[in-house]
C-alpha cells in the first residue's frame, strides 16, 4: 500500500474506532437546518464519502494487467431554500479528488471519474404544485432519475458522478398522474474547471407514473439526438446520432400464505429505433430485465432473488442494421457487478442475489454473476459502454465470466454509514481467448457521513 493512502487509512480507521460513542450520536450542522428567513426556510447540509479502493489486473479503463490501490474523497455541500408557498432553489457544490492513484487526469479525454475539483454539481429552482394547480417545473443544472435508476441513474457509485444535466422540466402531478416532460444537455465535468462543458448531444424526454394501479407501472419516451458528427479537443468522437426509445416500467408485490412471506418483482422493457444518418445505417436495438425476489423473515429478515439483464448486440456489423442497445443514461455499478466490466449493450447477465439483516442497521448482500455476449459478432462494451476494441469480434464463444460480489453495510445512524465489499472476477472462453485473461479482484472500505 503506498505511503500517503496508509496513512490517511490509519488516521480514519483511529478516528472511527476510538470515539465510536461521539459518533453514535453524531448529527453535525444541527444549528444549520430551517432557518427562517421571512417566509423562507434555509437548510445548509451535505455529506462527506471516502472510499478506499483496491483494483487487481483491471482498472476504470480497462482490463489487463495492472494493480492499485488508492483513496477517494468526495465532499458535497448543499444549500436549500424553500417558501413557504412550495418555491424551492437547491444549490449543490461538489469536491472530489484522488489520493495516490497510478491512473492520472491525462490518462484520461477530457473527463477524469476520480477528479472534479470544487465545481457546481446542482444549481435548479423547482415549483410543484403551482398555487395548488397540478402543474409545476424544474429549471438548471439537476441530477435526473427514475425508481431503481435504470433510466436516467445518476450513477452515484463514482466518485465524480456519471450523471448531471441542464434540463428544463415540466412537470404534471394529480392523483392519477405524474409527468414529467423535459429537454436536457448532460454535463461533461473538466477536472480543473469550475464552469464545465455540455456532451455534444440533446435529450428530449417524456416518463410519466401512471398511479392508482394495482402494481407501479411507468412509461417513458426518449429522443437522443446528435446534430453531427463531432470530435471533441479531446479526442472523444460523437457520431450524428436520432436514437428513440420507448419503453415501460413496472414493479409489484405478492403476498404468500405463510405470515412474513411475500413475492417481489420488477422489470423494464425498451425498444430503440432511429439512425445514424452519416453513415446511412438505421438502429433497432432493445433491452430488458426481469427480477423476482422471495422476501421472508426467518428468525431475522432475508430476501433471495433470481434476476435476468438482456442488452441486444449486433448480429451483423457488415450491414447497415445497428442493433446494440444503448443503455438509456442508466447507473450501472449495482446491476452488472459491482466491478464495473460490462454495460447494457450486447449483455446477458443471469444473477443470484441473497440479502440478510442480522441485527437493526446491519446489511449483507451478496451477488453472483454469469456474463455472456448476446451476440458474438459484436464487441464486448465496458462499463462506460464503449467497445473494447483491441479484443475484436466474431468471438468463438458467448461466454465472458463470473463474478462474485459480497457487501457489508452498516448504519451507525441516519448520518453515518460504513460499507465493506470484496469482488472476484472469473474470465469466461470469449475473454481467455481473446488476450489477458488472469482472474480479477476489487476491494472497498467506504464511510458516509451525512450532515
Amino acid at each position: 500500500m503506498k505511503f500517503l493512502t496508509s496513512v490517511i487509512i490509519l488516521t480514519w480507521l483511529f478516528f472511527i474506532v476510538w470515539i465510536p460513542n461521539g459518533m453514535a450520536t453524531f448529527t453535525p450542522l444541527k444549528s444549520l437546518k430551517n432557518l427562517p428567513l421571512g417566509n423562507t426556510y434555509l437548510n445548509i447540509g451535505g455529506n462527506l464519502r471516502l472510499r478506499y479502493e483496491y483494483q487487481n489486473n483491471y482498472n476504470i479503463k480497462k482490463y489487463t494487467d495492472t494493480k492499485d490501490n488508492y483513496l477517494l474523497e468526495r465532499f458535497r455541500l448543499n444549500i436549500n431554500l424553500k417558501t413557504q408557498k412550495g418555491l424551492r432553489t437547491f444549490i449543490q457544490f461538489q469536491d472530489s479528488q484522488c489520493i495516490d492513484c497510478a491512473l492520472k487526469i491525462s490518462d484520461f479525454k477530457g473527463k477524469d471519474p476520480y477528479v472534479n475539483e470544487f465545481d457546481l454539481r446542482q444549481a435548479y429552482i423547482e415549483w410543484r404544485k403551482i398555487n395548488g394547480s397540478p402543474f409545476g417545473f424544474k429549471v438548471g443544472r439537476q441530477q435526473i432519475s427514475y425508481r431503481d435508476k435504470r433510466v436516467f441513474g445518476p450513477g452515484a457509485w463514482g466518485n465524480v458522478g456519471r450523471y448531471t444535466w441542464d434540463a428544463i422540466m415540466l412537470k404534471y402531478e394529480t392523483s392519477y398522474l405524474n409527468l414529467d416532460i423535459f429537454y436536457a444537455k448532460r454535463i461533461f465535468y473538466l477536472p480543473k474547471t469550475f464552469l464545465d462543458k455540455y456532451y455534444p448531444f440533446d435529450v428530449y424526454a417524456l416518463y410519466g407514473q401512471i398511479k392508482k394501479l394495482p402494481i407501479i407501472f411507468d412509461v417513458f419516451y426518449i429522443f437522443k439526438y446528435n446534430h453531427s458528427d463531432v470530435t471533441d479537443e479531446f479526442g472523444n468522437y460523437f457520431p450524428e446520432e436520432k436514437r428513440h426509445t420507448i419503453g415501460f416500467y413496472l414493479k409489484g408485490k405478492q403476498s404468500l400464505h405463510k405470515k412474513d412471506y411475500f413475492l417481489k418483482y420488477s422489470g423494464l422493457f425498451a425498444y430503440q429505433t432511429g439512425s445514424y444518418p452519416s453513415k446511412d445505417q438505421h438502429i433497432s436495438a432493445y433491452g430488458w430485465y426481469a427480477n423476482l425476489g422471495l422476501n421472508y423473515k426467518f428468525f431475522i429478515p432475508q430476501s433471495f432473488w433470481l434476476k435476468y439483464s438482456y442488452g441486444s448486440g449486433d448480429k451483423n456489423p457488415n450491414d447497415n442494421k445497428v442493433q446494440t442497445f444503448d443503455g438509456i443514461f442508466s447507473g450501472m455499478a449495482k446491476y452488472f457487478g459491482r466491478m464495473n466490466l460490462f454495460c447494457w449493450s450486447n449483455i446477458k447477465d443471469y444473477q443470484l442475489t441473497y440479502k440478510v439483516k442480522p441485527i437493526k442497521g446491519f446489511k449483507i448482500v451478496a451477488d453472483y454473476h454469469w456474463f455472456y455476449l448476446a451476440q458474438k459478432t459484436d464487441y464486448w462494451y465496458y462499463f462506460n459502454c464503449k467497445p473494447v476494441k483491441d479484443r475484436g469480434r466474431n468471438f468463438s464463444s458467448n461466454y465472458l465470466g463470473k463474478e462474485w460480489d459480497i457487501f457489508v453495510i452498516y448504519d451507525l445512524n441516519k448520518n453515518l454509514q460504513f460499507q465493506l465489499g470484496y469482488c472476484h472476477f472469473i474470465p469466461g472462453t470469449a475473454i481467455i481467448e481473446s488476450g489477458f485473461h488472469e482472474e480479477a479482484d476489487y476491494g472497498i472500505f467506504q464511510t458516509f457521513i451525512k450532515f
